[in-house]
């Protein structure tokens, strides 16, 4: 599987969330996170001293392979003050996810997918390694299944309660509608 198909898939089971991987409380995540998940992989708690720049994408080679460590132009266009303008194609998709997608809004996840299948290698053969925060496993179909399910079942009962209010305020409007026309001189 691609990393672009990846982010897509994973995007179905975990909502977006800017900051870390894999947020396991609120079934929420990155780019990255909603990949490793849609990929197999669990995640660990690191109990040696990482360099904060690298906690934000680690372990993400060990899945998707050494090309995501390519130093690359950055897409955005970004203060290069602030953001060096070439990077880690991982810092680089991080970065896109955390501040144009989800702070800034003026990407979105279909459009960092897009750039992700640009760069992305046409086969990818990962590499695994001992010390990995993301490890890979057989993903259970009933597990992925149950969690799209959770997903949909909460965007059935938004979509429910937004037809309730929308009912509610017709309502309102109609009645008042009807006491301004009694009203009329």
């Amino acid at each position: 599987m691609k990393l672009s198909e990846a982010i897509l898939l994973g995007s179905t089971v975990l909502s977006p969330k800017a900051g870390g991987q894999h947020f396991s409380e609120t079934q929420q995540g990155c780019a990255l996170g909603m990949a490793a998940v849609a990929r197999g992989c669990t995640f660990r708690t690191v109990i040696r001293a990482v360099d904060d720049t690298e906690r934000r994408t680690l372990g993400v080679e060990g899945v998707w392979g050494d090309w995501i460590l390519e130093q690359v132009e950055r897409p955005c266009d970004c203060w290069r003050i602030w953001l060096r303008r070439k990077m880690r194609i991982k810092d680089i998709i991080a970065h896109l996810f955390d501040y144009h997608v989800m702070d800034k809004k003026n990407w979105t996840l279909e459009q960092l997918v897009a750039w992700v299948e640009t760069i992305e290698p046409k086969e990818v053969q990962p590499e695994f390694g001992p010390s990995l925060v993301i490890q890979q496993r057989e993903a259970r179909w009933s597990e992925f299944q149950r969690f799209r399910q959770e997903a949909e079942e909460r965007h059935r009962v938004k979509r429910q309660e937004a037809e309730e209010w929308q009912a509610v305020r017709d309502a309102f409007e109609a009645r008042h509608a009807s006491r301004a026309k009694r009203n009329l001189p």
